[in-house]
C-alpha cells in the first residue's frame, strides 16, 4: 500500500468520525422522577433539633411550638411527631444532647493522672463553650425561672450520670488509689464548678478579658493540681 493510500485512508477514518459525531450528539441525561431519596433518619434528627435550638432562643419555651419547630426545619409535623411524641420530650432531648450527654476525650499523649484529667476538662470546655451551646444555655436559664416543664427537664436530667465521663474517670481513680467513692458524684460538681462552670460564668457575663485557649488550659490545670492534692490527703477506705 502506497503512503497516499494510506493518507486517504486515515483521513477517511477520521471525517467518519466527526460525521457521527455530528449526526448524534450524546443524549442528555433524562431528569429522574419520582419522590427524591429519604433522608437519613439520624440526619432528620439533627435538623429537628438545631430547628428546636433555634425556636426556643428566639420564642422562649412557652412560644415554642411544634408547628414552628417543624417549619424551622422544613419537616411535615407527621415526621416530627414521630420522632419526638411532645413538645416537652423535644426539648429534653435537646438539652440532654447538646448539654448533658457530652462525651469528652482524654487526650491520648497524656501520660499522669493530672495530665489525663486536665485534658478531659478541656475538651468538656471546648464543647460546652462553642456559641450554639452558650446560647442554648442562656435560653434555659431565661426560662427556667417561668417554666415548671424546663425545671422538670433539668432536674430529671441532673439524676442521671450513666455518661458522664468525668464521674467515670473519678470512679477509676477512686478505685485506683482506694479511696471512698461514695463522694464521687460531689467531688465531680466541684471540680466542673471551679472549671467549666466558671468559664460559662464567664462568657455568659460577657467577661472583659476573653477566655483564649491558654486561659483555660493554665486556669485548668491549676484547678486539677489543687483538687488531686485534697484527694491525697484523704485516708483510702
Amino acid at each position: 500500500m502506497t503512503r497516499r493510500t494510506q493518507l486517504g485512508e486515515v483521513m477517511e477514518n477520521s471525517n467518519s468520525h466527526k460525521l457521527q459525531d455530528t449526526a448524534c450528539p450524546p443524549a442528555e441525561e433524562k431528569p429522574r422522577c419520582g419522590r427524591p431519596p429519604e433522608m437519613e433518619e439520624c440526619v432528620r434528627r439533627e435538623r429537628i433539633l438545631e430547628a428546636a435550638c433555634k425556636v426556643l432562643q428566639k420564642h422562649g419555651y412557652h412560644g415554642a411550638s411544634m408547628d414552628k419547630v417543624a417549619e424551622c426545619s422544613g419537616m411535615s409535623k407527621r415526621t416530627l411527631y414521630k420522632m419526638f411524641p411532645s413538645k416537652l420530650e423535644l426539648f429534653q432531648i435537646l438539652i440532654r444532647d447538646r448539654l448533658f450527654d457530652v462525651r469528652p476525650q482524654v487526650a491520648p499523649e497524656a501520660t499522669t493522672a493530672e495530665e489525663e484529667l486536665t485534658s478531659l476538662l478541656i475538651d468538656l470546655a471546648r464543647t460546652i463553650l462553642r456559641p450554639d451551646r452558650i446560647s442554648l444555655i442562656r435560653a434555659i436559664i431565661t426560662e427556667s425561672s417561668e417554666s415548671e416543664d424546663v425545671r422538670e427537664i433539668i432536674a430529671t436530667l441532673e439524676t442521671g450520670g450513666e455518661d458522664n465521663a468525668l464521674e467515670t474517670w473519678l470512679q477509676a481513680y477512686c478505685r485506683q488509689h482506694g479511696y471512698a467513692r461514695t463522694n464521687v458524684r460531689s467531688w465531680g460538681k466541684m471540680l466542673f464548678g471551679m472549671t467549666v462552670g466558671d468559664f460559662i460564668f464567664e462568657t455568659l457575663g460577657c467577661a472583659q478579658k476573653p477566655l483564649t485557649c491558654d486561659v483555660i488550659q493554665h486556669r485548668t490545670g491549676m484547678a486539677v493540681r489543687i483538687f488531686l492534692s485534697g484527694l491525697k490527703s484523704i485516708h483510702p477506705a
